[in-house]
């Protein structure tokens, strides 16, 4: 299942600390791609589950994000994604495996380009507001890869708190924020695979 693109995305729909509770969704979107580009930066740590069927969750795993700009770093517990904007390097830790393709390839490639197009192919719906004042907002896509999303949101402390993802073949994936990070100092390699700190990993160039 391919989780990188979408965690990415909501790794940046919500690392700017300026969610409100406002009963347009679409315009709340907008404010996030505009007030994300504010920060240098953003880091981010999260758990997260997969369901195969969409009923039965996976143990809960930790996950690691980084996003600047396009450049964007997704450690997950069996593979890490990476990209500089250009180049995307999917590493399968177990299978000691990296493959290698080009940014361009696809639509929602990269999650700037994800994010940008919600106004376009999402459909975003606030469906309530509850007594703790966690926020609801329901993404639809209908010709999308992610047939829906389901965004829970603090909107007294402006904090995403959760993410449920439902993938058109059944899949599901739930994300749970632990804490964000903003403006940290990163290298300039930082959003590179380097093969020659990891000699045995059998590359696999798809460009």
């Amino acid at each position: 299942m391919k989780t990188k693109n979408i965690i990415a995305c909501l790794f940046l729909l919500f690392a700017t600390q300026v969610v409100n509770a406002q009963n347009n969704a679409e315009a709340l979107i907008r404010v996030l791609v505009d007030q994300i580009k504010s920060h240098q930066n953003v880091e981010m740590t999260f758990n997260y589950q997969i369901s195969p069927d969409g009923k039965q969750m996976g143990d809960s795993e930790k996950g690691h994000a980084w996003l600047q700009g396009e450049a964007y770093k997704v450690e997950m517990a069996d593979e890490q994604t990476i990209s500089d904007g250009k180049t995307i390097w999917l590493y399968l830790v177990d299978e000691e495996e990296v493959m290698i393709s080009n940014a361009t390839d696809g639509i929602d490639n990269t999650p700037l380009k994800l994010l940008t197009s919600l106004d376009e192919n999402y459909v975003a719906t606030l469906t309530g507001i509850d007594a703790q004042g966690i926020a609801t907002i329901e993404l639809a896509n209908p010709k999308g890869q992610y047939k829906r999303v389901t965004l829970k949101i603090n909107a007294k402390k402006s904090e995403l708190k959760s993410a449920d993802i439902y993938y058109e073949d059944g899949n599901k994936l739930v994300i749970n924020v632990e804490e964000m990070k903003f403006d940290q100092k990163l290298d300039d390699k930082f959003f590179t695979f380097d093969t020659k700190k990891h000699p045995k990993v059998d590359v696999i160039d798809m460009r």
